[in-house]
């Protein structure tokens, strides 16, 4: 659907409920056929999800544009790929031992706003599962996309956009059918407001109150509806925002550059010791593709959790 609005000259900003349901509806039909061999037409069952699916994409799309129209930042790009033949240079790492890292991906979107003579650029990840940036997770590696995102937009962006760039931050948006708890009875207006809310975007920002403001141009002080973050009358951030500043996202950067030569010096030096990670209720193995050659069993002494 971006890539379509943005083919067509239009503004994210100027799309009404009625067009983000016949968008939705289009991307329906475009996909359905494709996906596993026309399973959403399979069946009743499957026929009723192809329903539902329209609806979410629908609502998601719509709130996509209530919160653009609230915004100073517009989509650079979308679907951004980055490596051989890519809108973008793959990101190089040379190894000390004589090896290459070269990473490829593609970046959801790409938001650009220029304050004060300086154009800053933040990420928007599209997540179909709530998900938050904890920082425990990028220390331990766990958690490196969208900090490596970033890290190819900022070292590019001379080269790509003819500024150098600041960062503004890194956010997941969810794509979900969100559904609202109350006791009361709620007016439209109210019900609207509140499913709003259930689609504020979590990640990390800069910590400079502008930069903020200029991706929630409702927020004067309070807690913002669309960003994670809430500003006092004073100006400071309460201390649930989730804000960084530039030093730190500096630090962070050239942190996870660090643990991506460790893996590159391991991978070419031979290392396949069995050892997945687990955290609280969470492994590696979950929704790991190579369970069958990897053969991990944690019931083998020889083998053990990096816990």
């Amino acid at each position: 659907i971006m890539q379509w609005v943005t083919k067509e000259g239009k503004d994210l900003r100027e799309l009404s409920k009625q067009d983000t349901n016949v968008y939705a509806e289009r991307a329906i039909v475009h996909l359905s056929p494709i996906l596993l061999n026309h399973i959403l037409s399979s069946s009743n069952r499957y026929k009723y999800l192809q329903r539902k699916l329209q609806d979410v994409v629908a609502r998601a799309t719509f709130i996509l544009s209530e919160q653009a129209r609230k915004s100073g930042f517009t989509p650079v790009s979308v679907e951004v790929g980055f490596g051989d033949k890519q809108t973008l240079k793959p990101l190089v790492i040379s190894l000390p031992n004589g090896y290459e890292l070269i990473l490829r991906g593609r970046i959801d979107r790409v938001d650009q706003a220029i304050y004060d003579q300086k154009l800053y650029l933040r990420i928007v990840d599209y997540k179909s599962s709530e998900t938050k940036l904890n920082l425990l997770d990028v220390y331990y590696g766990l958690a490196l996309q969208m900090l490596t995102y970033l890290d190819v937009i900022l070292s590019q962006s001379e080269e790509w956009l003819g500024m150098k760039a600041q960062p503004a931050g890194v956010l997941y948006f969810h794509v979900h059918n969100a559904m609202i708890s109350n006791n009361q009875d709620l007016a439209d207006d109210r019900l609207e407001k509140e499913l709003f809310r259930q689609y504020k975007m979590q990640g990390m920002l800069i910590s400079d109150e502008q930069i903020v403001k200029l991706m929630d141009t409702s927020l004067e002080s309070g807690t913002s509806d669309i960003i994670p973050v809430g500003i006092k009358k004073d100006g400071n951030f309460y201390s649930y925002s989730q804000v960084a500043s530039d030093q730190i996202f500096t630090n962070l950067r050239s942190y996870i550059r660090q643990l991506m030569i460790q893996a590159g010096i391991q991978m070419t030096s031979g290392d396949i010791e069995l050892n997945p990670f687990e955290r609280g209720n969470r492994t590696a193995c979950t929704f790991c593709m190579f369970k069958s050659l990897c053969q991990f069993d944690p019931s083998l002494d020889e083998n053990n959790f990096r816990r």
